[in-house]
């Protein structure tokens, strides 16, 4: 009997732990099916485009962003805006001047404002300035000398020379003693080589040395095609320049208010001296060829010519460098090498008609 309940025992005990072992084999299997489950939900959660993370707080749910890895770009249409009409810029006519239609070999037309040229005829060649060399004398001296009413001596060695090569003076005497502003209207209003070597010789020292820095302002200017030998234009077969390079002194020059009242004036009285009790009255060689010629200042097209400076000598021809305005807009004109027909010097007159008169604005 008690052999019966040790062997009932023993078979209780191999079933139970078989029962332990089917047990525990099942929580493994169910186990591992759940883990394989999750895992597959999770793989295809992060495939779907998304990207779980971690919660911050205890119990929170985890956030969810989507993955930027592929965005479709949206691009904003641009509100309308108004375009403004734009202004018409003043222009040569269509009938453009060629070089049959000018006295002069040279000449050169450009805007003030920008340098563009408007038209050219041989502007870069080489080409004799004459007394257009007086506007570089003018400004040097402008810059040079701030008080324009310092007193200064006219030398009494100049005038044998100036005599004998015939050149254009402005009436001074020797030691007569005149104000820089006389003797820079002196300079560019009647073209005094007198008023010319006495400014020189005050700033300088001697007329060599003012040539000198006459040529450093052209290399500074950019004027590459210039080259002086005098201050008063006399000729010279070194004292040269082109159309072009005048043009831009011309507009280096205006930017100056002292030069541009004085080249605008069409005469002027200097101071009483001891020697001109009334002083000295002078006019200006432009204004005054344009009357003579019968041409006026003011164009058919409304272009007004405004001031400049005159040159002549047998070897560079009649030369003129003027500026003129059409409507707010400013034009600055060189010609160069016109004949002088009969001893008259009107030609470079013509030709500055020719070629203002040609300029037609857009606006009208």
């Amino acid at each position: 009997m008690r052999k019966r309940r040790k062997k009932r025992q023993r078979i209780a005990t191999v079933v139970l732990c078989l029962l332990l072992l089917v047990v525990a084999a099942g929580i493994g299997f169910f186990g591992k099916k759940i883990l394989d489950g999750e895992s597959t939900r999770t793989q295809a959660f992060q495939e779907g485009g998304y990207t779980a993370q971690p919660s911050t707080a205890a119990g929170a749910e985890p956030s969810v962003t989507a993955d930027t890895t592929e965005t479709e770009s949206v691009t904003a249409t641009p509100e309308a805006t108004e375009t403004p009409t734009p202004t018409p810029e003043p222009t040569l006519e269509v009938q453009t001047v060629s070089g049959e239609n000018l006295h002069s070999a040279h000449a050169i037309l450009i805007r003030a404002e920008d340098g563009a040229v408007m038209m050219e005829k041989a502007a870069s060649e080489q080409t004799y300035p004459a007394s257009i060399t007086k506007v570089m004398t003018a400004i040097l001296a402008i810059e040079q000398l701030a008080d324009l009413e310092e007193q200064v001596t006219v030398p009494e060695d100049i005038f044998e020379e100036l005599t004998a090569q015939g050149a254009s003076v402005a009436g001074f005497d020797p030691y007569e003693q005149l104000s820089v502003r006389s003797l820079l209207y002196g300079v560019l209003l009647p073209s005094g080589a007198d008023a010319c070597l006495t400014l020189a010789e005050r700033i300088s020292g001697s007329e060599e040395s003012f040539v000198q820095m006459m040529n450093e302002k052209a290399a500074e200017l950019g004027l590459e095609g210039t080259h002086f030998m005098n201050c008063t234009g006399l000729h010279d077969s070194q004292h040269y320049t082109t159309c072009a390079d005048v043009a831009e002194l011309m507009r280096y020059c205006l930017q100056n208010e002292t030069f541009r009242t004085i080249i605008s004036t069409r005469s002027y009285t200097t101071e009483a001296t001891s020697a001109h009790p009334s002083g000295v009255t002078m006019y200006d060689s432009m204004f005054t060829k344009f009357d003579n010629s019968g041409i006026s200042t003011t164009m058919a097209n409304g272009l007004s010519v405004q001031g400049g400076k005159t040159g002549f000598t047998d070897e560079a021809g009649q030369c003129l460098a003027s500026f003129g305005s059409l409507n707010g807009t400013e034009y600055i004109l060189v010609t160069t090498g016109a004949p002088a027909q009969n001893g008259s010097e009107i030609m470079s007159v013509q030709d500055a008609e020719t070629i203002y008169s040609r300029i037609s604005d857009a606006q009208s």
